[in-house]
């Protein structure tokens, strides 16, 4: 019976942990998909709107994102893992690289649109925008980043270390 509960309990974490990453991913993912594809539509108010829209939801994934750390570690004590396996290492490290890409460089550079979008006359992006918008870093870091969402998945998913 005990360990039943312990099963259960263990399954209740892995849930959640599962939900609110998932969840995050598809925030922030799916909104960084739509904000670089309209920012570089040329359509100022669209960009600004978006940029908007996605001040609301990016506070909800990070905090999803961070639940979801938090629930991992609970599933991981929950199912008799050891904490130092290679793979929740590495599931650590990347965490830690999405979390702190997320801060510094998407957050700045949403700031910069959102800043350009506003200079920007509503019928025609300003050359800052379009520059922004067609940056070949951004090409690059949501290449690393797309990388990295699927490198975790992988290793949290397969535990092949």
């Amino acid at each position: 019976m005990c360990n039943s509960i312990g099963v259960m309990a263990s399954t209740i974490w892995k849930f959640l942990h599962i939900a609110s990453m998932f969840v995050s991913v598809s925030i922030f993912v799916g909104q960084g998909m739509l904000s670089g594809a309209v920012a570089r539509s040329g359509d100022v108010g669209a960009v600004r709107r978006i940029l908007a829209t996605e001040d609301r939801f990016a506070p909800i994934g990070g905090a999803l994102f961070l639940l979801g750390i938090v629930f991992g570690f609970v599933t991981a004590i929950t199912s008799d893992f050891d904490l130092s396996e290679t793979w929740l290492l590495i599931g650590y490290a990347l965490s830690l690289f999405i979390l702190v890409n997320g801060l510094t460089y998407h957050r700045m550079q949403a700031e910069k649109l959102k800043a350009a979008a506003a200079e920007s006359p509503e019928d025609q992006p300003s050359d800052a925008l379009r520059a922004l918008a067609g940056a070949p870093s951004v090409f690059v870091m949501n290449t690393i980043d797309g990388l990295a969402w699927l490198a975790i998945i992988y290793v949290m998913v397969a535990k092949p270390f």
